[in-house]
């Protein structure tokens, strides 16, 4: 039985209503001993789901139960919950991968290795059940729903299983609450449900209606086109649906790609290449050279809206699907998704501050489907839609700012957007009223830069900039905390985001202070974390507090997080007094000699002068202009040991460990130092 898209809340008290996950739909069979999953299309799926299969088999056992039929959506689990169908493809891939190994154990030792039940070690799954079909010797078809529920609840109430899960449920009292809540955690949407309905076995009814806050649905693949700049394999694919007997064009979808995504697909597609468009009318057009394709693969997508000329809008690719029928592919009607983004807004000098963008929201995940659309279906130009009020003009997406390593794919400007997108809640905070520096690579780390500091004259209507005093100069600034700053700011081709040490009305007392650790032309990394530990021990000699980071390229930094109203000169005098008193006591591994020709090559600058009105290093969680695209990141000081490296942060791995990065930020930097005792102390010729 299947599930009609509403565009309203059906009401009356006959109704009820549960999430709707975004999974793969299963049909749970027991007969006997015997247990199969089955898709939509009957793939037997018991083999990739094999943790499901046995609690279901328990399920049936505990139930003294000979035959069981349940049916439900099967989700992946990870650390935040529930989670999304690109989730289960990762799962799909794993055990590929662990089938291809077993054969080749098989081949060489003659040993049998079970390599889905190897797979249950990975990305966790469960079976959401929401409806009994049989159970023993009853058939429950022609049973109302309600009481195939209730039926369904009798069977959980002596069971407990990880893998196998009964649906929630509320009434019709409760289910616009169930929706406000759907929209605030990013689910698929609602199902709501006619409780007196029979099930009505392989057709779509108005007994079950889905209520979707996204646009989400099954495409045919009936192309591609090939890659440029940076990208591998493919560039885009060419989607759509069926109408009648006619396969209706629908647009491109670049984003939503990983490099093993691109691989896998592209090797699909390329097997299945044919001369002549499979679309109805006139053959697409595309930017880069198209290649044709059978149409029988078929891809869940995302995407914003349709376009008035329907086509898709920000489209992000999800996976690949078996369990439909390319045939059976129609446009969805619309349902309760948001109206699309708004229009363009018109371009101002004018600083006015929108909202700032939040941890985790939806909102982020829009912004990087739009970046990817522009990057990989627009030639890498097109207008970026940010909150409310702001509309960002980019160009160049796909230039490449870091070329492709050994160790490291190449990394576009879009890359580098989409990384501070994922980084907003924890960069924007530590940016927030601060001045900002640019450094701009108008082509990429191997071109040449320059810093900035005015901001340029005519700025984008929600791009913060205020009038900065500095050296008996004011200028005009860029002012950090606002995601749309600091992506008009990579959109100049800046990489780093670089804030004052103050907020921009407080310049004369900084947040914190900063010794920045620059090691010397041949001074190892090791040498870089002892003398950090020689810091840290001055620092707790002095009873202050302080806070270590990767700068993202050779050295640390580390910052003195101050108490409300502390001077510039006594931010600089406390940074002062702990690096002379490291290089005093470790002359051979630390220098406070500013000269870059006076020092010796394997020693560590310890720089205090960086506590200058003006003056800027790299911001927490800041991308560098590194080959390896490696980022500043927060430390914990018993990670400072000889076994740190700066290559463990990079653009690809940091927004991972966000939240825990994050929360150790916030924290440490709560603690502000009071500097009176120590510069009393300095005053009095007393030296740590």
């Amino acid at each position: 039985m299947l599930a009609s898209v509403a565009s309203e809340m059906p009401r009356g008290a006959g109704w009820v209503f549960e999430p709707k996950y975004d999974g793969i739909r299963i049909l749970a069979v027991v007969n006997g001993a015997g247990v199969r999953l089955l898709s939509r299309n009957a793939i037997d799926r018991t083999g990739d789901f094999p943790e499901v299969a046995g609690a279901v088999r328990a399920l049936a056992k505990q139930s003294h139960l000979d035959s069981l039929v349940l049916d439900g959506e099967l989700v992946a689990r990870t650390a935040g919950g529930i989670g999304r169908f690109s989730d289960l493809q990762q799962r799909g891939k794993a055990i590929t991968e662990m089938r291809r190994a077993d054969r080749a154990v098989t081949r060489k030792a003659g040993t049998k290795v079970v390599s889905a039940r190897r797979a249950a070690s990975g990305t966790g799954v469960t079976l959401m059940v929401f409806d009994l079909l049989v159970a023993g010797r009853e058939v429950l078809l022609r049973t109302p729903w309600r009481a195939r529920h209730d039926d369904l609840g009798r069977l959980w109430r002596r069971a407990r299983f990880r893998s196998v899960y009964l649906q929630r449920v509320v009434t019709a009292t409760d289910g616009a609450r169930l929706l406000e809540r759907a929209r605030a955690e990013g689910w698929e949407g609602v199902i709501a449900k006619d409780a007196g309905s029979l099930y009505e076995s392989g057709r779509r009814s108005q007994a079950w209606r889905k209520l979707k806050l996204e646009h989400s649905q099954e495409f045919v693949i009936g192309g591609y086109t090939d890659p440029r700049r940076s990208r591998e394999y493919l560039g885009a694919l060419l989607l759509g649906f069926y109408r009648g007997h006619r396969l209706v064009y629908a647009g491109l979808c670049g984003g939503g790609f990983t490099q093993d995504a691109l691989r896998r697909v592209s090797a699909k597609l390329r097997a299945l290449e044919v001369a002549r468009s499979p679309f109805d009318g006139a053959v697409p057009r595309t930017h880069e050279p198209a290649h044709w394709v059978k149409p029988v693969l078929v891809a869940q997508v995302r995407f914003t809206e349709w376009t008035t000329d329907g086509k898709l809008r920000h489209p992000v690719y999800l996976g690949l699907r078996d369990d439909k029928p390319p045939v059976a592919v129609h446009r969805e009607a619309e349902s309760l998704q948001k109206p699309g983004a708004p229009a363009p807004a018109e371009r101002t000098g004018k600083a006015k501050r929108p909202a700032r963008a939040r941890a985790g929201d939806r909102g982020g995940q829009r912004l990087i489907e739009q970046l990817s659309a522009i990057e990989h279906e627009a030639g890498g130009a097109g207008n970026l839609v940010v909150g409310d009020e702001t509309t960002l003009a980019l160009s160049h997406l796909d230039k490449v700012f870091f070329p492709k390593t050994r160790s490291a794919r190449a990394y576009t400007k879009g890359d580098v957007m989409r990384y501070y997108v994922q980084m907003a809640p924890g960069l924007l905070p530590a940016i927030a009223d601060h001045p900002l520096v640019l450094r701009r690579f108008p082509n990429g780390i191997t071109g040449p830069s320059f810093y900035q500091h005015r901001a340029p004259e005519h700025v984008p209507r929600g791009v913060r900039t205020a009038d900065v005093e500095a050296g008996g100069n004011v200028i005009r600034h860029l002012i950090g905390g606002d995601l749309a700053t600091v992506l008009y700011a990579i959109q100049l081709g800046a990489i780093s985001i670089d804030p004052w040490h103050s907020r921009v009305g407080h310049v004369a007392t900084p947040d914190y202070a900063i010794i920045d650790l620059d090691p010397g032309k041949t001074a190892s990394f090791p040498r870089v974390i002892d003398v950090a530990r020689r810091v840290k021990e001055v620092l707790d000699e002095l009873g202050l507090h302080g806070v270590a980071k990767t700068s993202g390229m050779t050295g640390i930094h580390i910052m003195l997080p101050l108490a409300p109203g502390t001077s510039e000169d006594a931010a600089r005098l406390a940074a002062q007094v702990v690096a002379t008193t490291v290089a005093d006591r470790y002359p051979a591994g630390a220098t406070v000699t500013r000269g870059v020709r006076e020092r010796g090559a394997r020693q560590v600058y310890v720089d205090y002068l960086q506590n200058i009105r003006g003056k800027t290093v790299a911001g927490v969680f800041a991308a560098r202009a590194h080959p390896l695209a490696q980022v500043s990141m927060p430390l914990r000081w018993e990670e400072v040991t000889d076994g740190l490296s700066p290559a463990a942060f990079t653009i690809e791995t940091a927004p991972a460990e966000l939240s825990g990065r994050r929360a150790l930020w916030v924290a440490a930097m709560r603690r502000g130092n009071d500097l009176r005792a120590m510069v009393k102390s300095h005053a009095a010729g007393r030296s740590p």
